[in-house]
């Protein structure tokens, strides 16, 4: 499993937060997928600031698969560890999608799953990783997409 951080993880742009409780702020994140994910990789994509807790996501993806018979699966969740921090040993949840096929010809999506709006609130920041379950079978460079809605408490 490789760790891919995006260049919010890796701290070269700044994070919106919401500034009063009970305010929302949404945050456009986004990533370009130059090289093949394997299956098992993780893209830490977004953050979830301290104090702070996911009201809605929204998930868009370009076409990564390009095969007549597309195999990309990915799951949408939020990541163990301290955010930002290259450890290959980090897991990614998935409480946002799970074994959501939108890679294999792109398009956009929001979670079905209850747990999706469910989350709480922590005092540290944490990630949202997107998990490569299933790599491509023929993949093609895209962009990675999610919109975070954040509310704090």
């Amino acid at each position: 499993m490789t760790l891919i951080l995006s260049k919010y993880a890796k701290g070269n742009e700044p994070l919106s937060y919401p500034s009063t409780a009970g305010e929302a702020v949404a945050i456009r994140f986004s990533h370009q997928l130059a090289a093949a994910p394997a299956a098992g990789d993780i893209l830490e994509l977004a953050c979830i600031p301290s104090n702070c807790r996911v009201a809605d996501i929204i998930l868009d993806m370009d076409d990564l698969d390009s095969n007549g018979a597309p195999a990309m699966v990915v799951d949408v969740g939020i990541m163990s560890g301290d955010f930002g921090k290259e450890d290959n040993a980090r897991t990614c949840g998935a409480e946002f999608f799970s074994a959501s096929n939108l890679a294999q010809a792109g398009g956009v999506a929001r979670p079905t799953l209850k747990t999706a709006y469910r989350t709480t609130a922590s005092n540290v920041d944490r990630g949202i990783g997107v998990k490569f379950t299933t790599a491509a079978a023929t993949f093609q460079a895209g962009a990675i997409g999610l919109t975070v809605i954040l509310t704090s408490e």
